[in-house]
């Protein structure tokens, strides 16, 4: 398209879901404002669709929005997102672990159910005693959610963090620098429980033994007490209504548009040129959805006043793993062996700490992984709207994947050439092979499978660089104040003036929450330093 206007307050490079949030808040404060999305329609990873049969509603990538309902966004935007017809439902289990002997862990989202388990596996003293330690630290670092932490409030608070905590019996420090595998290993007595918790920083972009993987396990634990909130008829209807929202109170938006350079005039971003040609005059500002590489690498490429050592911090930006996703039709609900975990959210499925440990390390190596982790998802156990009367859908992630691999931890010729057909559907039988033993004849309901590689990713979506759903590596040394570079400082202005970087690729990352956009709305509107 190319019907859109001259000029804005405001101009988006990219409509994900923090781009409408922001230009949400924008628009309330009276700033006009012009977003320009690159795929077909607007709202990033957060789409629902029919992928095949008719009346399977399946979220092509992301799924549940614990951050966003538990964030700022939410309390703020949720009167009017309702008024457009959003509407949350919450399984009664927050997450859960299986493994393939039997064992099993819930995590009810009713206090006095999950204290009940915490005492069948022993485990009620540890938990208690973890997240009595954690839990004021990560109080004060959810507060930080929805603003950029460049600001000296930011930074103090931080600071504070670190100096407060040293005699905790776990200092935000060491959950800086220490890995979710060694946090489990020391407070949890279970296998179970490890299970339950040791998988969630995938989902962050941070490997289970990597530096500040301690710190998103335990973030994950804090975040999941609300449960796995997701919108009824799926994770896309968040799209629907944010873009309702936005166009109601008068801002465009345009998709299947490419921007190809930011222009500058007078030291600071003054609109943006489309690979068509056309341009947008930005009155204000520039507010672009992307990873640093992108960034600084295609939409700043003209503009020589970036300094040598940030062109190389963006150059340098890691992408570490791929995810690699599997959308199920069933013929009739899955029911697991422990029936406990029929009820809803996000399950871990896995073969114990170890084997996750082995397998990402795997991944890392460019190989397809022996025993892949699965984060599992059913969102037809609380909503019907999802599936035909007595049918199911089901999300199966592996986040233990190579986004490009070179061959299989399990021997065979797979992989070598990559994400082919024939590699994805082998990986496939795979995963539906280890999640058989947890969900004993899984295979026999299966209608439809729709696949979607790291490869896919990649093509789908810029921002997924090589085909990470992270949108970059979240392990310390991009993480917090380092995210997405250290010139950054964990902030969401840019070193162009009028210039503002959002998304999964900045603080605070991989998640559905709309911090980013909020951060960057606020900002400019004045309403936070």
């Amino acid at each position: 398209m190319t019907d859109f206007p001259a000029h804005a307050d405001v101009v988006f490079v990219g409509a994900g879901h923090n781009a409408l949030v922001a230009a949400a808040y924008l628009l309330d404060a009276g700033r006009s404002v012009c977003l320009l999305e690159q795929m077909p329609r607007p709202g990033g990873w957060v789409q629902t669709a029919e992928l095949g049969a008719p009346g399977f509603l399946h979220d092509r990538w992301s799924a549940l929005h614990p951050a966003f309902v538990g964030g700022p966004v939410w309390a703020e935007l949720g009167p009017d997102l309702r008024r457009h017809g959003l509407e949350y439902v919450t399984a009664p289990l927050a997450t859960g672990s299986s493994l393939p002997d039997g064992r099993t862990a819930i995590a009810p989202v009713d206090p006095q159910s999950f204290a009940e388990e915490l005492d069948r596996l022993g485990e009620r003293a540890r938990w208690g005693a973890l997240l009595g330690a954690v839990g004021p630290q990560l109080e004060t670092l959810l507060g930080l959610l929805g603003t950029g932490l460049d600001t000296p409030e930011a930074q103090a608070a931080l600071a504070g963090l670190l100096r407060d905590s040293r005699q905790s019996r776990v200092p935000f420090g060491q959950l800086l620098s220490g890995s979710a595998l060694d946090l489990v290993n020391d407070h949890f007595g279970t296998e179970e429980l490890r299970q339950l918790a040791a998988p969630w920083p995938l989902h962050f972009g941070a490997g289970p033994e990597d530096p500040a993987s301690a710190l998103w396990a335990a973030l994950a634990l804090v975040l999941l007490g609300v449960g796995v909130p997701t919108p009824v008829g799926g994770s896309g209807r968040l799209t629907d209504a944010l873009l309702a929202l936005v166009t109601e109170r008068g801002g465009e938006v345009f998709s299947g548009v490419d921007v190809d350079e930011i222009l500058v005039s007078g030291g600071r971003a003054a609109g943006v040129r489309t690979t068509a040609g056309p341009t947008v005059e930005a009155r204000e500002a520039v507010i672009v959805s992307a990873t640093p590489d992108r960034f600084y690498g295609r939409l700043l490429r003209g503009w020589g006043d970036v300094p040598a050592g940030v062109r190389a911090q963006a150059a340098g930006y890691r992408y570490r793993r791929g995810c690699f996703q599997m959308n199920l039709a069933l013929t009739a609900r899955p029911r697991f062996t422990d029936s406990r975990l029929d009820a809803g959210g996000g399950i871990n499925l896995g073969r114990g700490v170890e084997a996750l440990a082995t397998s990402v390390r795997q991944a890392e190596a460019g190989l397809l992984p022996q025993y892949p982790s699965i984060s599992w998802h059913e969102p037809t156990a609380v909503d019907s709207t999802r599936a035909p009367e007595g049918r199911a859908v089901v999300r199966l992630q592996v986040l233990d994947v190579p986004h490009t691999p070179k061959g299989d931890a399990a021997g065979t010729t797979y992989g070598a050439a990559g994400w082919d057909a024939a590699t994805a559907e082998a990986f496939a039988d795979r995963v539906l092979a280890e999640a058989e033993a947890h969900v004993p004849g899984l295979t026999g309901l299966v209608l439809e499978r729709h696949l979607t590689t790291p490869a896919d990713l990649a093509r789908q979506n810029p921002n997924a660089g090589p085909g990470d759903h992270a949108a970059g590596e979240n392990s310390l040394q991009q993480a917090l104040t380092q995210r997405p570079i250290p010139a950054h400082a964990g902030g969401h202005r840019t070193l162009l003036p009028g210039a503002w970087l959002i998304g999964a690729a900045t603080w605070p990352s991989a998640a559905v929450s709309g911090a980013s956009g909020r951060a960057a709305a606020q900002a400019l509107i004045g309403r936070t330093p």
